[in-house]
């Protein structure tokens, strides 16, 4: 037996005693969804079985103990026939509405992941104030899950959005994402409301750090200075519609703020209204952590490089084929040096688990 079998053995014990003693809670109206499984033991290739469905949690527990999954899905979709493997004989009857935030798809690229978490973090933030001021969702209806990856899921199981199809859905992601058409005009919404005011506040900015006649003449503004300040002290932005040369400086500071009020989904995944998405307090095949569930009021403390964690500190002999140093900077304290290919060495359990499952590492000496 070579080490990536018996890697893959490891994973499926460890996979299978967190299973044992945390089987997850199944979602609501669970009978009705469609579920999907990636063996573990089929690693690297990632094989999913899908269209299946359960009558009971003794069913689903049965399945998960006997066939450890590196992945659990789930769909958003209700269905009347979960598990008829032809999409159009389930019979579909409603969907929650999901957001996925990963940092993957963030404007702001960062190999560590600890910086990325903290910037999809902040992206849930912001959707959360947009959800509840907007669209009037109440927060108790909203869960927020970390992935178990590079960012979270956000769950609305709110009967008001259930029956929205995929046009209504991308109505929301382009409110959400300010998918515009431009014609050098603001929106008169709450969100046209939040791009006026960061527009104010940049404007403040830049004449206040006399930074206004840099950016005249960086856009070639061939207009009156006296002029522009009026404009831009008095927020009417609209005005700066009038000529090329004004609607230069409109696209400078709107584009500045639609890129700080706007909310980075991705959008398929909302618009999608028969999507798998990773079950809650499931183990992420890829890193090992707990797609962990937070209450939004400890969303701000919540650090899921440690909090997510799912297995122990005992020390594991694992050997290095690769190391990705953004991927395992958060774990420095636990390793004496940054490790090299072909390195022999021990790690607690759960960062032996990640690197197993990150294909840095492999079980053994």
């Amino acid at each position: 037996m070579d080490n990536v079998e018996r890697t893959k053995i490891f994973l499926q014990r460890k996979f299978g005693e967190y299973y044992e003693k945390n089987l997850p809670e199944l979602p609501e109206e669970f009978e009705k969804r469609e579920w999907a499984f990636v063996p573990l033991i089929n690693l690297p290739e990632f094989t999913m079985y899908r269209h299946i469905s359960f009558k009971s949690r003794y069913e689903f527990k049965n399945h998960v103990i006997n066939d450890v999954p590196a992945n659990i899905y789930y769909s958003s979709a209700y269905y009347r026939e979960p598990s008829a493997s032809k999409m159009e004989e389930k019979g579909w009857e409603g969907a929650d509405l999901i957001f996925d935030i990963d940092a993957d798809h963030l404007p702001i690229k960062d190999r560590s992941i600890q910086n990325a978490l903290k910037h999809a973090k902040e992206e849930v933030f912001k959707l959360l104030d947009v959800l509840s001021s907007d669209f009037g969702i109440n927060r108790k209806s909203i869960r927020i899950v970390f992935s178990g990856g590079r960012g979270y899921h956000v769950h609305v199981y709110d009967r008001d959005f259930r029956k929205l199809d995929s046009g209504e859905r991308r109505e929301i992601i382009d409110y959400l994402m300010i998918n515009l058409n431009f014609d050098y005009r603001i929106p008169e919404t709450t969100v046209g409301s939040r791009i006026i005011e960061c527009m104010k506040k940049l404007s403040e900015y830049i004449i206040q750090k006399n930074h206004l006649d840099g950016l005249i003449d960086k856009l070639n503004f061939s207009g009156k200075k006296e002029d522009l300040v009026s404009i831009l002290t008095s927020g009417n932005f609209n005005r700066l519609s009038k000529s090329k040369s004004k609607r230069r400086i409109f696209e400078y500071l709107f584009s500045k703020c639609t890129a700080k009020v706007k909310i980075n989904i991705d959008a398929p995944v909302t618009a999608d209204i028969k999507r798998l998405i990773r079950l809650p307090d499931s183990l992420h095949g890829r890193t090992g952590l707990r797609a962990m569930p937070v209450p939004l009021n400890k969303l701000d403390d919540f650090n899921p490089l440690k909090d997510a964690i799912a297995f122990g500190d005992k020390p594991v002999k694992i050997r290095i084929r690769n190391v990705r140093k953004g991927d395992i900077r958060w774990a420095t304290d636990e390793l004496e040096s940054m490790p090299k290919p072909g390195d022999k060495i021990k790690v607690p359990e759960y960062l032996a688990v990640f690197m197993m499952c990150r294909g840095m590492a492999l079980y053994g000496h």
